[in-house]
């Protein structure tokens, strides 16, 4: 399981970092987590801003592939709950957010770097990809809102419908980052960019923000209340199991040559 280091950085600046390296798995302790971490700096006024980073040469690969596929009735029920309040609570921050990606974003991964509000990215073989589909697995309401919202239509078409995987240069032309810097810089890089960002009005940043992503906050919202969550039923099938075995060993021989 994933932990998390809190750090802080200048004045006012969080860094949160997933601890699990090579992969930093996301199950639903680390999520509930990420969201209690993240409500306690959003009521801390000595935080003007946050970063997320990563050890390893992963950022996050998504959903522990060795154990979701085994989850009862009630640990998917949870494992749902925490993917909506996690990314939720994410992506409603009512600061600025930046996403310091240093290696493989996959799935939860990627959901994870595009509730940043500036997102960069290490220059850096990776890959990077929504691999829902490709394992069998039907999204949450959260991450499908927020794939849908900060996703270019033909960004998600490739991604999230087909599966596709991209390098970190596809990943910026396709606007899914913001930049794309050396490796040794990256850190440093998204600290800056924390800085820059955290010089805008609090108040004004955290109304907009609200309201420019209202639709999608609304219906991951209502999931997190109990209501419009298709998932809360049965969530995952044999189709789902035989699929996320297969990638299971054909993304474990590609992080191990990365580690």
């Amino acid at each position: 399981m994933s932990s998390l280091n809190l750090t802080v950085a200048g004045a006012g600046i969080a860094v949160v970092t997933l601890t699990d390296p090579p992969i930093n798995a996301m199950d639903a302790a680390l999520l509930e987590k990420l969201a209690t971490l993240f409500e306690g700096l959003a009521a801390d006024r000595a935080v003007r801003t946050a970063v997320i980073a990563a050890d390893g040469p992963a950022f996050s690969a998504g959903l522990n592939l060795k154990t979701t596929p085994s989850l009862d009735r009630l640990g998917q029920r949870r494992l749902v709950d925490a993917l909506n309040d996690g990314f939720g609570t994410l992506y409603g921050w009512p600061k600025p957010l930046v996403a310091a990606v240093n290696g493989h974003a996959i799935a939860g991964g990627l959901i994870l770097a595009l509730c940043a509000d500036w997102r960069i990215v290490a220059d850096v073989p990776l890959q990077i990809s929504l691999a829902e589909v490709r394992v069998g697995v039907t999204y949450p309401v959260a991450p499908l809102a927020i794939a849908r919202a900060e996703l270019s239509p033909s960004a998600a078409r490739r991604l999230v419908l087909l599966g596709e995987t991209i390098d970190a240069a596809s990943a910026e032309a396709l606007a899914i980052v913001d930049e794309r810097v050396p490796a040794e810089v990256l850190l440093a890089r998204a600290i800056a960019q924390a800085e820059r960002h955290a010089t805008l009005p609090p108040q004004a940043f955290a109304t907009t923000k609200r309201e420019l992503r209202a639709a999608e906050l609304e219906r991951i919202d209502a999931a997190r209340a109990g209501h419009g969550e298709p998932r809360l039923a049965a969530w995952f099938g044999d189709e789902m199991r035989r699929a996320s075995a297969a990638v299971l060993r054909a993304s474990s021989a590609v992080l191990r040559g990365a580690a």
